[in-house]
């Protein structure tokens, strides 16, 4: 009975350290002024492999990251705006006369 509390807790504490900061990544639409570079990524705790798609007609990369990378990429000077790529509906105009 005792090893099997002992591998329980164990089991437990490896759980709860294991997703101990861990927080939602969800994606982002980033609009610049210029080009992210690595170390902009870096400074707002990113890598390279975090950006999904930069658009070519636009200055404006998709990353995924959390609510706090998100806040933190905002803070550099190339960077117009942060906000949560989302699915947005537009609802069917009716013709009033």
């Amino acid at each position: 009975m005792k090893k099997w509390t002992l591998s329980a807790l164990c089991i437990l504490f490896l759980i709860i350290v294991g997703c101990s900061g861990m927080e939602d990544r969800k994606d982002y639409l980033v609009g610049v002024s210029g080009e992210l570079t690595e170390e902009d990524l870096a400074a707002s705790g990113l890598e390279q492999e975090d950006i999904k798609h930069r658009y070519s007609l636009m200055k404006v990369y998709v990353i995924t990251m959390t609510e706090v990378e998100a806040q933190e990429i905002e803070t550099l000077d190339k960077v117009n705006y942060v906000e949560m790529d989302q699915e947005v509906r537009i609802p069917e105009q009716r013709n009033e006369k």
